[in-house]
């Protein structure tokens, strides 16, 4: 295309108009109609991409009144791309909730959060196809390209939905550092229903593009002991021995599971690897390093825990699982895609994610299995955002959730659960905080506290004849402590 298909009048008409309709309708509307007429007010998420808006059709009117230059073609590319992730950031946290739910009012069934996606990838695409047909150069403007009555209408109208704004704004959100609210109230110019919110604000040193999912993960091999997370305890335990396992393990153990059948033991490690050990600890009969990127990604390894004789469920600490197994057949060259690393014995035959309500924005730190139910347990690690403590119940059947129970506990702070045991219809969990063991009745009350003597990294807990085992986690010397109950 060696010719342009438009003339520079055409061209400064498309674009007044192109500005006209996005100052006008998205933004005209959300302010004007939704806003002054209904009393919608936008939330801090909301603002930005409002803002954003506001940009693209003021660099438009640059553009018709000094020309379709480079600058402000790139200007306005960035200022829409910026625009389109602010929606695909607004939309994430709502997009996928039940069928009909979303935040604030819809048109025509959508609502304002997923429109600003389709604004801004018209944006783009209406950028996209003007300059295709620019042919080989950007059209000049000449004398023939005046500032005419649409020029003059588009930049009237932008001034007046700006004004409007700054109003809504300033009455509503009020000047920096109010950001304006999460969850807004009507909007109103009566003084007692006005809020200015620095809620929204964590300070610059806090500033994170991924929100509500902005939560450090876990580091198992860093726990602080926290005595506002113990509970008065009934007694104490001390053990009764101590196994050091095997060297060849690499990391931190942070899973451990025992299977009284089969007489295996399975422990998994911050740094991926899962093994199985004979019944006394002593001898790596198996193990392997999970690649974490293939298919499903699973890194940072939780919990593991037994669902039949020789299989296992292994858990990273977002809930992502893989099962596998002992099988003296099974030939590591076999499982390329599956494992980095290690030897044969171990196979793997699937993996997948586990999606809860309560528990969506905590890590896990532990999973236990419930034969009886055929259900996998795990405890949300609590976190300073999203403070819960929640027990989880995941179907073994189809691997998806059954129930979630917030846990009742009678501290000043929430503990870190790093390992669970079924034992009946009461659940027995390991505090690395308190450096205790807590029993949860059916109700999902803490109803006894148990502290242990030996106080260290605890990390992991299973049974095995009667006696509770305790891992006290350490690269390269990992404790197995045994306490009689």
């Amino acid at each position: 295309m060696n010719k342009a298909i438009l003339n520079d009048v055409m061209m400064n008409r498309i674009v007044a108009l192109a500005s006209l309709a996005l100052i006008a309708l998205p933004v005209g509307i959300a302010c004007i109609v939704l806003g002054f007429g209904m009393g919608d007010n936008p939330c801090a998420l909301c603002w930005q991409e409002r803002t954003a808006m506001v940009l693209v059709s003021l660099i438009a009117l640059f553009i018709t009144r000094y020309g379709l230059k480079p600058k402000y073609i790139g200007l306005l590319l960035l200022t829409a791309v910026y625009g389109l992730f602010a929606g695909y950031r607004h939309s994430s946290a709502h997009i996928l909730r039940d069928i009909g739910q979303g935040f604030g009012p819809a048109i025509f069934g959508v609502h304002t959060y997923v429109w600003v996606m389709v604004v801004f990838l018209v944006v783009l695409l209406f950028a996209g196809v003007l300059l295709l047909l620019q042919g080989d150069k950007l059209i000049k403007w000449t004398e023939n390209t005046r500032w005419e009555g649409l020029n003059k209408t588009a930049a009237n109208v932008f001034l007046v939905v700006i004004a409007f704004n700054i109003v809504q704004a300033f009455s509503q959100t009020g000047p920096a550092p109010f950001l304006g609210q999460g969850d807004p109230v009507r909007m109103s110019f009566n003084p007692q229903n006005i809020i200015w919110s620095t809620g929204k604000w964590d300070g610059l040193s806090k500033v994170s593009l991924r929100g509500a999912y902005s939560i450090a993960k876990p580091d198992f091999t860093d726990m602080a002991v926290n005595d506002a997370t113990r509970v008065d305890a009934s007694g104490e335990l001390s053990a009764v021995k101590s196994v050091t396992l095997p060297a060849e393990i690499e990391g931190a153990v942070t899973g451990i599971s025992y299977n009284a059948n089969s007489e295996l033991f399975a422990v998994v490690t911050n740094q991926n690897w899962v093994a199985f050990l004979n019944r006394d600890l002593t001898k790596v009969l198996a193990k392997a390093k999970i690649d974490p990127n293939f298919s499903v990604e699973i890194s940072n390894l939780a919990g593991v825990a037994f669902d039949t004789d020789t299989s296992v469920l292994v858990t990273a600490d977002h809930k992502s699982f893989a099962r596998v197994a002992y099988d003296p057949n099974a030939k590591l060259a076999d499982y390329y895609a599956n494992f980095f690393e290690g030897t044969d014995g171990i196979t793997e035959f699937k993996r997948g994610r586990f999606e809860t309500a309560r528990a969506k924005y905590n890590y896990v730190g532990s999973v236990a299995y419930d034969a009886a139910t055929n259900e996998y347990l795990m405890v949300t690690l609590p976190d300073a955002k999203r403070n819960n403590f929640v027990l989880v119940r995941l179907s073994g059947a189809d691997f998806k959730l059954n129930s979630e129970r917030v846990l009742s506990i009678e501290t000043d702070a929430l503990p870190m659960v790093t390992g669970n045991v079924v034992q009946g219809d009461r659940l027995v969990m390991l505090s690395q905080s308190g450096q205790q063991l807590l029993t949860v009745d059916a109700s999902g009350a803490v109803i006894a506290a148990t502290n242990l003597v030996e106080a260290g990294n605890l990390q992991a807990l299973t049974e095995q004849d009667g006696q509770l085992l305790v891992v006290d986690a350490a690269e390269g010397n990992n404790q197995v402590r045994f306490y009689a109950q």
